[in-house]
């Protein structure tokens, strides 16, 4: 996302974003000057973008990753930094985080962990400075689908032919997708990180699974590669999820690895619960565990 600061927006209406307009906006931020605008706007949110807000300044910004600058506006403490806050837009939530150097935040009256948080609807109001000379922006949300929703129900066009064996593979994609499995009983980890999916693995085959982490890598790239039931390469169809995997997490939405990772892994077991190998495996183990 290219930097936006040397833009120019009209003194009326809503504020210019890497978008441009507020047709497909996931909510709006107030409280903040974009650039060229002489006091503060509504800036539409959209999925994917990330902006660097801070305290206006003669000079660039130190270094924090791609994204459209927005100012705090006149009046802030010199102590404030010049990049204060990194807020990334997900699909039904935005995920806050200070940035360069120290900066006091209130979230909803209270202060934010060190490693940020993520917001979701349908309101926030962030606080900038609050004991010197306050800043407040508000966070507002429209109702929009769950990020990273399910892939579509079996038999449309953008199901996955998906079929994986041997000892390593499928075993871990049983794992991965159980949480995915409608109507059969729940894990004792049910969420998406790496320690999470090896603790299903636990579960349902009483050992660790060896190289998890690339074994999760080798699922990925299988269900990248595969075609959906009418031919399709699955790469190749719009609007059915972010093809190829980024590599780089300032590419993305997310605050850390470890969420991306986990945004990851809950779309690939989305699509393998979907595609139908996995369940009949999962319910044996589960019927010959309940009968043990």
């Amino acid at each position: 996302m290219r930097d936006d600061r040397g833009g120019t927006e009209a003194e009326d209406g809503p504020a210019q974003t890497a978008r441009g307009n507020t047709d497909d906006a996931v909510g709006v931020l107030s409280g903040v000057v974009p650039a060229g605008a002489s006091g503060p706007r509504d800036v539409p949110l959209h999925e994917g973008d990330r902006f660097l807000i801070g305290r206006p300044s003669r000079f660039r910004t130190p270094p924090a990753g791609p994204g459209v600058f927005l100012s705090l506006g006149p009046g802030v403490r010199r102590s404030v930094p010049a990049v204060a806050l990194v807020l990334a837009v997900a699909r039904s939530a935005v995920h806050l985080r200070a940035g360069h150097g120290a900066v006091d935040l209130l979230v909803d009256g209270v202060v934010p962990p060190p490693g940020g948080l993520r917001l979701a609807g349908p309101a926030h109001d962030v606080v900038v400075d609050p004991a010197g000379v306050p800043r407040t922006l508000a966070v507002r949300l429209f109702a929009t689908a769950p990020a990273l929703e399910p892939p579509p129900a079996s038999g449309t066009t953008c199901l996955p032919v998906l079929s994986v064996s041997g000892d390593r593979l499928l075993p871990m994609a049983v794992a991965l997708a159980w949480p995915a499995v409608t109507d059969v009983a729940r894990p004792s980890a049910d969420g998406w990180s790496l320690p999470q999916i090896v603790a299903r693995h636990r579960e349902l085959w009483g050992i660790d699974p060896v190289d998890p982490r690339h074994t999760l890598f080798r699922l990925r790239e299988i269900l990248a590669g595969a075609q959906s039931v009418d031919g399709r390469p699955m790469a190749v169809i719009e609007d059915v999820q972010p093809w190829p995997w980024t590599e780089r997490v300032e590419d993305t939405p997310y605050l850390d690895k470890e969420s991306f990772m986990a945004a990851k892994n809950r779309i690939t077991a989305g699509y393998f619960a979907a595609a139908g190998q996995v369940r009949p495996l999962l319910v044996e183990l589960l019927e010959r565990r309940r009968a043990h």
